[in-house]
């Protein structure tokens, strides 16, 4: 007999069909019937929630991850990544690390592999949060964020690759791995072509095997058809002990693409919105002056400062218009303008960048091996003209720091002086009051604000983001095999003359579309690599008809003085049976490709009982829920092996194609019959006692051991209106 754990009424209307249990932790995500997930503890308290705005969209899956660190949603268009924002003090490490690499005293160092994994990024300063800008979905705002993004690889994790496998309607695959390395979408016609209209509805894996099965059903006539798919992923195996660190770094490169794109947009953003008033306040007197007196601001400004004679235009405008209140806007918005582009620059581009070199020159050492260049499909001088890119990147940025600086020093001077004229031009007294005053100015930066940065700052030469027509840019020159960084370094030190070809070179967003273009072509040729190494196996056929529920295990057993992968294919009763069939397919792995080996299969019979669901608990006992009109149990039945109990459970080999008409026979098939009251009584594991408001509806299985008598947890979803939900 099962003892509950918990027992909690939940008040949104929970949809029984989307349930899934934290394989780490005591915590349950659900999906409610207006399409939002939750996330509760045992006790019944809210962890998070996660709302659909868009009511279009429809909840069709929920799996964590298999650490528990996040859910995947998917909603058969698309698929979202939700990172699980605990309040308790859980570290990365705790999640992660599961299986750790152990290394006994005696064991021989692989040179080669611990050097590929020493962790150089850990020594490196963290990143700076930065400021969400009311951009959506902003992952850099918070140092939590950041440092779940760039967590180093951790020992347990340098020997495993987390791929994502998310099955569309469409009856198309996509694999990534690590949430964002794209292998790319495989369609089921590969496997075979009368799979038109086919889809996926059930995924299994081992983690020790490369080959992974999928539960296929295939529209024929008015009846479904169901197969077994295998997915060798040979990529496993070819990439090797590498795969895991090539992943890794190519994911954490492509955020720190994402996190240096936003640092440019904010550097921008913050330099334009320091321009827009004083342009206002310049833009007011340009008019005055040209209309009067026959010059613009700077002439005026120029004149005023060497001369001291001002404008009557000028005084009007100093005095009623700008003011001390004006004065004091335009120094604190170009001030914040330029603090912000040194800050982020400093703090944010600079560090991004060098990290960005360092994962980059990770990737280039992997290159470099010829073994690994052809399995995981590296180009040295792809990663040589990253690397020439990342250069120019960073003289650029040190000579916005540089620019900024002398920039701002220039602006307070002019500060300094409109301030004081601001006085001068508003009191009656005479100029000769004011001449110490007049000591404290700079007056040659002040010139040479007035006469430079007043009226176009260098940093626009910088963060000019006009976008240009689609034709080949003069700049693109590692093509060609001339350095594009040793152009710009030239530019810089001929920026007193003019140069024709120094124009010509690209501004920050357009040398950043540059990157762009050559990191995705980095990625696009691994992931063309990786595709090649996926294939679909042969199908199997199973049988005609939906099940009501199903489950899918995949274990690694000793067959025939062999280890192979068998697959346990648990299907409930199809409409007008009462039985609940299983499958026992060997796979045969080769080189990393798959084959059928044996086919079996078993019957439980279920007359007289409603079959609500079935799962596997563990690697040797299945739960199956039924309920009749007086009362609801739990059966607990071994499917590889029995021992004293008063029905036997066996598998017969069968031919593939006439498994399911054997099966519907029950020829040379052992079978299991609940409907026998002694039967029932020995596979009894949790008997719900008539007068109970509720019924079985969904059990979710999380797989975890535990020290208590049942072993595993599981949790179920109970049918009086759906809200009620027990562990």
């Amino acid at each position: 007999m099962a003892d509950p754990l918990a027992e909690k009424l939940v008040q949104p209307a929970v949809n029984p069909r989307h349930l899934a249990y934290c394989p780490t932790m005591d915590l349950i995500a659900l999906a409610t019937i207006d399409e939002h997930i939750h996330v509760y503890r045992l006790n019944g308290q809210k962890v998070f929630g996660i709302a659909n705005k868009q009511t279009a969209n429809k909840v069709k899956q929920i799996k964590w991850k298999p650490n528990g660190w996040g859910i995947n949603l998917t909603d058969g268009n698309q698929v979202s990544l939700e990172l699980n924002k605990l309040k308790d003090e859980v570290t990365l490490d705790d999640m992660i690390s599961q299986n750790p690499r152990v290394k006994s005293m005696d064991a021989v160092p692989d040179l080669p592999l611990d050097l590929a994994l020493l962790d150089v990024e850990a020594s490196l300063p963290k990143l700076s949060p930065l400021s969400s800008g009311g951009i959506e979905n902003d992952i850099f705002s918070s140092r939590a964020s950041l440092d779940t993004l760039f967590q180093p690889l951790t020992i347990g994790s340098t020997d495993s690759a987390d791929i994502l496998v998310v099955g569309f309607e469409d009856g198309t695959v996509h694999l990534s791995i690590y949430d964002f390395f794209e292998i790319g979408i495989f369609n089921l016609l590969q496997a075979s072509r009368g799979f038109q209209d086919s889809r996926p509805i059930l995924h299994c894996s081992h983690p020790y095997s490369t080959t992974h099965s999928m539960l296929v059903s295939t529209p024929v006539g008015d009846q479904e058809e169901l197969h077994i798919v295998p997915l060798d992923l040979r990529l496993l195996s070819n990439a090797g002990r590498y795969l895991s660190l090539l992943a890794s770094k190519s994911t954490q490169l492509h955020n720190l693409l994402r996190y240096i794109h936003q640092a440019q947009r904010q550097m921008y953003n913050d330099f334009k919105a320091s321009q827009d008033l004083p342009s206002r306040f310049i833009a007011n007197i340009e008019e005055s002056l040209q209309e009067q007196a026959g010059c613009n601001w700077m002439q005026a400004a120029y004149h005023l400062v060497v001369t001291g004679n001002c404008h009557p235009e000028v005084k009007e405008w100093l005095v009623d218009q700008l003011g001390e209140r004006g004065h004091k806007r335009w120094e604190k918005a170009t001030t914040t303008g330029y603090e912000s582009v040194q800050r982020l620059a400093h703090e944010n581009l600079l560090p991004a960048l060098e990290r960005f070199t360092v994962l980059v020159s990770r990737l280039r050492g992997l290159s470099r091996f010829q073994l690994s260049n052809a399995n995981l499909g590296l180009s040295t001088q792809e990663f040589d003209n990253v690397l020439d890119t990342i250069n120019c990147l960073q003289l650029m940025t040190h000579q916005i720091l540089i620019t900024s600086g002398s920039e701002l020093r220039r602006f307070l001077a002019f500060s300094a002086w409109l301030r004081q004229e601001i006085d001068i031009q508003a009191s009656d007294a005479s100029v000769a009051e004011f001449a110490e005053k007049d000591i404290n100015v700079d007056h040659a930066s002040t010139l040479e604000y007035i006469q430079g940065a007043m009226m176009q700052s260098q940093l626009t030469s910088f963060f000019n983001l006009e976008v240009r027509g689609e034709e080949k840019p003069p700049w693109d020159l590692a093509a060609e095999g001339r350095s594009l960084f040793e152009l710009y370094k030239r530019r810089f030190q001929n920026a007193s003359r003019e140069d024709s070809s120094a124009s010509q070179l690209p501004t920050l967003d357009a040398l950043m579309k540059y990157l762009d273009t050559q990191c995705n072509a980095i990625f696009n040729g691994i992931a063309e690599t990786q595709r090649r190494s996926v294939r679909f196996g042969a199908p199997v056929y199973l049988q005609k008809g939906a099940p009501s529920c199903m489950d899918m295990r995949m274990l690694r057993e000793h067959v025939e003085e062999k280890e192979e992968f068998v697959l346990y294919v648990v299907l409930g009763p199809v409409v007008h049976q009462r039985e609940v069939r299983i499958y026992r397919i060997v796979l045969e792995i080769k080189n990393g490709m798959s084959s059928t080996k044996i086919m079996q299969g078993a019957v439980i019979k279920t007359a007289g009982w409603e079959v609500k669901d079935v799962k596997f608990v563990d690697d040797d006992e299945l739960v199956l829920a039924v309920s009749a009109k007086s009362s609801s149990r739990l059966f607990r039945i071994p499917y590889r092996e029995i021992a004293n109990a008063s029905g036997k459970l066996a598998y017969a080999t069968n031919n593939e194609r006439s498994v399911g008409q054997r099966m519907d026979g029950n020829h040379d098939h052992s079978s299991i019959d609940l409907s026998s009251p002694d039967v029932a009584s020995a596979y009894t594991w949790q008997d719900f006692r008539g007068g109970v408001s509720w019924a079985p509806e969904r059990m979710e299985v999380n797989g975890r051991k535990d020290s208590s008598p049942g072993g595993e947890k599981f949790r179920e979803t109970k049918a009086d209106g759906g809200d009620e939900v027990m562990s």
